[in-house]
């Protein structure tokens, strides 16, 4: 399952944040998602300290864990699962089927 995350760091803790996160290093952003949480992008809107994450996972506490790694820096008002263009018109056209029965 693919999720789009929106992300908004604490407005006291902003630097803090975008100064830690300048200087992780590689393998650090490499190793910090779970191993069942593949991240697939990130997108920052550094003035106002807010962003997009797209995350895909089948494991709920793997990624409540990711983002309790966070927690204490930043909210996730918006965790959503999303599909693609494949999906969607599968589940469209299986919902379209259904209601012609």
């Amino acid at each position: 399952m693919i999720f789009l995350i929106e992300y908004e760091l604490d407005a006291e803790k902003k630097i803090d944040v975008q100064t830690f996160f300048a200087n992780m290093t590689d393998e650090q952003i490499a190793g910090e998602y779970p191993p069942s949480v593949k991240p697939i992008g990130r997108w920052h809107d550094l003035p106002n300290g807010c962003g997009t994450v797209v995350v895909e996972t089948d494991d709920q506490e793997a990624l409540t864990a990711w983002m309790m790694g966070w927690a204490s820096m930043a909210t996730f008002p918006i965790v959503r699962p999303v599909v693609d263009d494949t999906m969607s018109r599968k589940a469209i056209k299986s919902m379209l089927a259904s209601q012609q029965e």
